[in-house]
């Protein structure tokens, strides 16, 4: 939960515009509350839950070291697919490797360097296949339940628009407060770059 928060911290910052960043932010939300749905009517055990003879080992519930995020009352132990450890990462993957540059050009100041390029690149693939990596070795989760991610994130993004029917709510809400709805400043810095007069250092690398 904390990278996905750091992400769109970060996101916000870096989006070329604000329609990018809220793509992002409806999609990891959607899929959040698409997971919980699943979560409700069809509860899954991780493996690290299996009895000992299955041959899982229990990194999470120990008797000298228990997680803090298992101890509690309201902890669901049977929410292991969709996972949404991957749900995040893949979000978060996807979005780096669109925000790399290699998916879209033509915007002068959008683009960026090959060496950038590369980096967000290897980033937007490394990091998804790590987190699949640790939340498998971990027994937390089974291959199924990152495949299954992929598909409730894919829908996600086709359907993220549907948090749009909240904005008369929104607006209401603002009325009834008597609040000003703020101004996104996402993209803001790359108006700013385009403001600039043009520096032949900056055009993209191809």
């Amino acid at each position: 939960m904390l990278t996905g928060h750091s992400f769109l911290g970060w996101y916000y910052y870096a989006a070329p515009s604000h329609e990018h960043f809220a793509v992002a932010r409806r999609t990891m939300t959607l899929g959040n509350f698409a997971a919980f749905v699943i979560f409700s009517f069809f509860p899954t055990m991780p493996p690290r839950l299996l009895p000992p003879e299955y041959g899982f080992h229990d990194t999470v519930r120990q008797d000298n070291a228990e997680s803090v995020w298992v101890g509690g009352d309201f902890v669901n132990q049977l929410a292991a697919m969709p996972s949404l450890h991957f749900t995040y990462a893949f979000v978060i993957g996807c979005t780096v490797l669109y925000h790399s540059g290699v998916f879209r050009r033509g915007a002068r100041g959008e683009g960026k360097r090959l060496i950038s390029q590369c980096f967000f690149l290897l980033a937007g693939i490394c990091y998804p296949l790590l987190v699949l990596t640790v939340i498998v070795a971990t027994a937390n989760h089974y291959w199924l339940d990152a495949v299954v991610a992929m598909g409730t994130v894919s829908l996600s993004l086709l359907c993220n628009r549907v948090w749009m029917i909240l904005l008369p709510a929104e607006d209401v809400l603002c009325w009834a407060l008597r609040l000003e709805k703020p101004v996104p400043t996402t993209g803001d810095r790359l108006l700013r770059k385009l403001d600039r007069p043009w520096d032949p250092s900056e055009e993209e690398i191809a």
